[in-house]
């Protein structure tokens, strides 16, 4: 893939996270009635999740034909040129009319995380990165904070049911024994977001699936951060551990969430 091509994908990016998230919100403000359905406990999946993800996916199959797309309510296919689209992360939130969710869009080459776009319709922020390009907000070079201590730090800790609970809390618990404060806003890609940006120090959860992570893992990675290997063994589609901060408490933070 030469620049060019990537280039255009970015702006495609970009622009169509900006347009999908429009249309979100129209939803989330009941301009745009819509049913909420429950996938599990604690799962939701809306009208409005459908609605953006075919959007999205009506613009990717128009610009790049030729491009896989593997979308969370959808599905997909994956291949060497493969979009990972997440319509609304943070749908329960959403569906509560808590304004702290995200359209969360990644592009990669060969399994490679090349451009990964969240934009915030709550606040207008449009989060973007293209790999060795830096990370951005709107016009604003990211950087992740310089916490160097876990005792300071302000640490993210996603949950969602199939995660095991027991497993989860000792996590916290190991968190605050470190003196780590420590929250979950319930969207996953957008804390990330703010990770790369310097609002939180660090982001950790147990599984994510790839629509939810990519995006903002290349966010942390090109804002100065460092990550624990992303995905799995399992590859692409089975996801994996997430574990995002400042280089600071990076370490102590990944010997905390690899604790047994």
């Amino acid at each position: 893939m030469t620049p060019r091509d990537l280039a255009q994908r970015v702006r495609f990016a970009q622009a169509v996270a900006r347009e999908a998230g429009a249309l979100a919100r129209r939803y989330f403000r009941r301009e745009i009635d819509f049913v909420v359905e429950a996938k599990g406990p604690q799962d939701f999946v809306s009208a409005a999740d459908h609605a953006v993800e075919a959007l999205v996916k009506e613009r990717i199959g128009a610009a790049f034909p030729n491009d896989a797309v593997l979308a969370e309510e959808g599905g997909g296919e994956v291949g060497r040129n493969l979009w990972l689209v997440d319509p609304i992360d943070g749908t329960i939130n959403f569906v509560h009319g808590v304004r702290y969710w995200c359209i969360s869009i990644a592009f990669l080459v060969g399994g490679e995380r090349r451009v990964g776009t969240i934009y915030d319709p709550s606040l207008d922020e449009l989060f973007w990165a293209a790999k060795g390009e830096g990370a951005w907000c709107d016009d604003v070079r990211l950087h992740v904070s310089p916490r160097d201590r876990l005792d300071r730090a302000l640490v993210a800790a996603g949950y969602v049911t199939r995660h095991e609970l027991e497993a989860h809390l000792a996590l916290k618990r190991r968190l605050h024994e470190a003196g780590a404060a420590v929250k979950d806003m319930g969207a996953g890609a957008l804390m990330l977001a703010h990770v790369a940006a310097g609002r939180f120090d660090a982001f950790v959860e147990p599984h994510m699936h790839p629509w939810d992570a990519s995006a903002g893992l290349l966010l942390v990675e090109e804002a100065g951060g460092r990550i624990h290997p992303y995905p799995g063994p399992a590859g692409i589609v089975g996801g994996g551990m997430v574990v995002a901060s400042a280089p600071g408490i990076f370490s102590a933070l990944e010997h905390i969430a690899l604790a047994r």
